[in-house]
């Protein structure tokens, strides 16, 4: 069984060093992993690391469900990559940026894309040419392994390449519509491409193996997070385009906010052509899930219940598939089963927020899958001022948190709330006294409140890391088109943050509450030593 633990959430995009390029790498979970483990948090909660477009930010929008994107492979630990392309790398990546120094907190993607790109080049042309048999040898059992979705995305990558990223139902018909000779003719012509794509995927699957062993060796966990669907324009719906509906688009229904509901842009699911085939493609994705994470995160999973799609016609009104709730039940609970099946030793969480039946959240809690209990939305809604509900209520079967990529940190919230009902706040809390509904939520405060969740029953609390450490940047504003959106990085360079005085008091009271609240003790799982073993030191 799971233990019961507290973790931080942040995407691996925003973790930051002195000497990164601009976005967060592979290997920098290392120093997040100690990082975290000396504040008492044992789980490191990802967003998606699947591979998207060059100009795409939203890690919900892959070319792949299944390829960790290159751009996070740390390449300093690459063969053939020396030096001074390492140095001419940040340089070129820190250019266009308001601050040119290599450790700028904000760096342009089409600056980092093309720096990293350079790099992973180089490291290619290095193992092409002068590999070890060793290498080679490795090479090719991971291909061997990953055959069943990788040989589709290498040469779908190196197709997009050729077309300049055209989407594939642009390209020649042949191809499109995948026809054995026109594939074979692709594979024999671009063979150079296509290896050269198989080779960034074993290098990030080689990298990320051995943060997973570092992590294992220290009693600390990883989340990764399943993205609801592919996009559109993916390997995934490019090999498999029986398993989706492309005359629809996947969305949410109009409500209060929204009257024209929202159209995401991903393409249905075919959900009567997947069950037929056993869910085998959701199966094979959590399969490889598995070998990743400790953790798997069940992005908007009403949608495997019920999703809301969208016609082609602007003002179709949409429709849910399955329409009726006894089919709805039962698509869910098989596609909840098929996961459990399939990663038995991995914590399933399920994010159910958001318009989610009740009934929706009865059939999880009955397949022992736990859903989400967000502090500030967890009330009476039905009762009269929808009193808050304490954290000692939740159930335990469930992640409690403060908030998530989508929504305001913890301070801007406490901010921009009425004081009527901040005071209603503390008072279901138990907190009077200790926080004072009229004063900022820093310190103290911000400690009390942490506090009181972490001491509920949920059986996981998993907090942004902004929210730990009382800061304002969001990492996501849902419905709009930002620079700002899927930007986030750490305020300093896990380096700086661990030799600072302050944020090694922060974390020490973080401990404190991690160990007071019955969320972290040294041998909590085999291998696990307190927190100063790891490098940061409490």
């Amino acid at each position: 069984m799971f233990p019961r633990s507290a973790g931080i959430l942040i995407p691996l995009f925003s973790l930051r060093t002195e000497d990164d390029l601009g976005r967060g790498e592979i290997m920098q979970m290392r120093a997040m992993i100690d990082f975290a483990l000396a504040m008492g948090h044992r789980v490191i909660q990802l967003l998606p690391i699947d591979e998207t477009a060059p100009d795409e930010a939203s890690p919900y929008n892959a070319l792949s469900v299944f390829a960790i994107d290159p751009l996070y492979v740390s390449a300093s630990e690459l063969a053939g990559v020396g030096r001074l392309a390492l140095k001419r790398a940040r340089r070129s990546a820190s250019e266009p940026s308001d601050d040119p120094s290599p450790s700028a907190r904000f760096v342009p993607r089409a600056a980092y894309v093309a720096a990293k790109r350079e790099l992973l080049e180089r490291a290619f042309e290095r193992f092409a040419s002068r590999a070890r048999r060793i290498e080679r040898d490795a090479f090719d059992d991971f291909l061997h392994r990953n055959s069943y979705w990788l040989d589709d995305y290498a040469l779908f990558r190196a197709l997009k390449d050729r077309f300049e990223f055209r989407s594939w139902e642009e390209w020649p018909g042949a191809l499109a519509g995948r026809e054995p000779g026109a594939l074979a003719t692709a594979r024999r012509e671009l063979a150079s491409e296509v290896r050269k794509y198989l080779y960034f995927q074993f290098v990030a699957h080689l990298q990320w193996n051995a943060v997973r062993e570092y992590a294992r060796e220290r009693g600390a966990f990883i989340g990764g997070d399943l993205a609801f669907s592919p996009s559109r324009d993916s390997a995934e719906v490019w090999a498999h385009q029986e398993m989706f509906d492309l005359s629809r688009t996947v969305g949410t229904p109009p409500d209060e906010f929204n009257r024209r509901g929202q159209r995401w842009g991903l393409p249905m699911p075919n959900w009567e052509v997947m069950r037929a085939e056993g869910l085998e493609l959701w199966r094979s994705r959590v399969r490889h899930a598995r070998e990743l994470y400790d953790c798997l995160r069940v992005d908007h999973v009403v949608g495997m219940y019920r999703t809301f799609s969208f016609g082609s016609e602007p003002d179709d009104r949409g429709t849910f598939f399955p329409s009726i709730e006894e089919e709805q039940r039962a698509q869910g609970e098989a596609v909840i089963r098929a996961t459990l099946e399939e990663a038995p030793d991995a914590l399933i969480i399920a994010e159910d927020l958001g318009t989610v039946p009740p009934w929706v959240r009865q059939s999880l809690a009955a397949l022992g899958v736990p859903g989400y209990k967000v502090m500030m939305w967890e009330r009476k809604w039905d009762e009269p001022d929808a009193p808050f509900i304490s954290p000692h209520d939740y159930p335990e079967l469930s992640l409690a948190t403060t908030g998530t990529h989508d929504t305001d940190t913890l301070a801007v919230w406490w901010r921009e709330c009425p004081l009527e009902e901040r005071t209603n706040f503390v008072h279901a809390l138990g907190l009077d006294g200790r926080v004072h509904p009229e004063a900022p939520l820093k310190d103290a405060a911000l400690d009390a409140v942490i506090e009181a969740l972490y001491a509920g029953r949920s059986m996981v609390a998993i907090l942004p890391i902004q929210d730990l450490f009382g800061w304002e940047a969001r990492i996501n504003r849902p419905g709009t088109i930002s620079a700002t959106n899927w930007t986030y990085r750490l305020p300093l360079g896990l380096e700086r943050m661990a030799e600072s005085g302050a944020i090694r008091k922060r974390q020490r009271l973080l401990l404190d509450i991690a160990r007071r609240t019955g969320r972290f003790a040294a041998q909590m799982s085999s291998g696990a030593d307190e927190p100063s073993r790891g490098g940061i030191q409490a």
